[in-house]
């Protein structure tokens, strides 16, 4: 039985020990498991446990994770299947990045000064 499966869901993304996996029923079909794969992530098999689980490759930054966690809850939704995801990944430290690679607004106009013909009325 996989964390899935114990939570009822059909995908649960969760955080562990500096990983973070992406976990699908026992027994999940193979469409499920290519959508999976099709979202970059890699692949794991343990035969002499009939266990395949996906993990997000090392060398992902917060802001990958969180993109291609929103891209698994749109792909996998629309293709029927129920996903959860641990509050852990895309949390605060996700958001200051994010917050950190947004341009910042531009400055407002200068104010316009008054022309020098016109004239204030008393």
């Amino acid at each position: 039985m996989t964390l899935a499966d114990e939570h009822d869901v059909d995908v649960l993304m969760y955080h562990r020990d500096g990983t973070i996996y992406v976990d699908s029923r026992t027994g999940a079909p193979e469409r499920l498991l290519e959508l999976l794969d099709g979202l970059g992530l890699d692949r794991h098999c343990a035969p002499e446990e009939d266990d395949e689980w996906h993990q997000v490759p090392e060398h992902w930054g917060e802001i990958a994770v969180k993109q291609m966690a929103d891209r698994a809850v749109l792909l996998l939704t629309r293709a029927g299947y129920r996903i959860s995801i641990d509050t852990v990944v895309g949390g605060t430290a996700h958001q200051a990045a994010r917050a950190a690679t947004r341009p910042s607004p531009p400055a407002p106009a200068p104010a316009t000064p008054p022309s020098a013909g016109s004239r204030r009325s008393p």
